[in-house]
């Protein structure tokens, strides 16, 4: 049944944590509506289901991508499996909203985005500050530090308990291969990416940590091609430290400061431009002006969900640049867990 409504209604393919707050984005959102949940048992899936206050509940993945009222797919399976799902979904004719890491490789998250070009559907990743309405707005003050950014810091970390070591998905080789670095510095990656605008060249990076073969704690440097030399990048994440989740962009006349990037308050989300700092009084006293930016009122998941709804029920064209987003960003995570196996030797992209 062809939706000729303004409302997208979606599919959750599995039933993670992040899915809950998914779908209240679904329910917040003006355009889109969760319709269906699916897990591969059914008295699971209608618990889910009633908990959620979605409708339909299906026993099976098939079930869900064959109903005719369903426009998209949300998908936060593990991501050793979810390839397989999006290729289903994609050649069922429904778009795709997938969790990140969205692949284990390269190269799968390349099949993944060719079968959702050809077969004609939207393909996203799962980064919500993407849609935070702060985002576009630190771009536009970038100029106020510089002629262009060259060195950003970030930091996003979370203190894991023994619980999480030793049961969570996100430490297991079998579910989620790539660890900390696939589910964290997914984030580190993109910011570095939308900041500088282009791919870096060179990545560098180190594993602190291994739990059974699946990293919990990484840090490197991506180093991208500047004007008079590179512009580097640093990172951390981590499963071993407490929350943090910071990022600064530096240029030649000052910084900028988010706190929160990754996590942005939906209240007000708070950034901060420090505009000529310089040392005074014998190199004593600091001198620099502040600027502290409040953006209100926006619920990043909610814009998300409203953006790919757009394009899902044919308001607004299929946008190409999502899946490019997706695509750098795993190449850039493939080079950190190469260099990192390579005890931290340089890897160009």
């Amino acid at each position: 049944m062809q939706n000729v409504n303004s409302t997208c209604r979606w599919g959750v393919i599995g039933t993670a944590n992040i899915a809950r707050k998914v779908i209240r984005a679904m329910h917040l959102a003006s355009n889109a509506v969760p319709a269906a949940v699916a897990r591969r048992s059914l008295d699971r899936a209608q618990a889910f289901a009633m908990e959620t206050n979605i409708k339909q509940a299906y026993g099976s993945y098939a079930e869900l991508l064959a109903a005719p009222d369903i426009d998209a797919v949300y998908i936060p399976l593990p991501t050793a499996v979810r390839k397989q799902v999006i290729l289903d979904a994609a050649a069922a004719g429904k778009h795709v909203l997938s969790e990140k890491p969205v692949a284990v490789s390269t190269q799968a998250a390349q099949e993944i985005i060719e079968a959702c070009r050809q077969a004609q559907v939207q393909f996203m990743d799962g980064v919500m500050f993407m849609h935070h309405h702060r985002l576009q707005c630190v771009l536009e003050r970038l100029g106020d530090i510089g002629t262009a950014p060259s060195m950003i810091n970030s930091t996003f970390t979370f203190l894991a308990d023994d619980a999480f070591m030793h049961s969570n998905i996100r430490t297991s080789m079998d579910t989620e291969p790539l660890g900390c670095v696939g589910d964290i510095a997914w984030y580190n990656a993109r910011i570095a990416l939308v900041v500088m605008n282009r791919m870096p060249t060179l990545v560098r990076a180190r594993h602190h940590e291994l739990h059974e073969g699946v990293p919990i704690h990484t840090s490197g440097e991506l180093e991208f091609a500047g004007d008079h030399g590179p512009l580097v990048c640093h990172f951390q994440c981590s499963y071993r430290h407490p929350l943090r989740q910071w990022v600064e962009i530096i240029g030649d006349r000052g910084s900028i400061w988010i706190h929160d990037f990754v996590h942005g308050n939906a209240t007000e989300a708070i950034f901060e431009i420090h505009q000529d700092p310089t040392l005074k009084n014998t190199d004593t006293l600091v001198d620099e002006s502040v600027e502290r930016i409040v953006v209100a009122h926006c619920v990043q998941e909610a814009e998300m969900i409203q953006s790919f709804s757009r394009i899902a029920v044919g308001e607004v064209p299929l946008d190409p640049q999502w899946p490019r987003w997706t695509l750098d960003t795993q190449r850039v995570i493939d080079a950190i867990m190469e260099s990192a196996r390579q005890g931290g030797a340089d890897v160009t992209i």
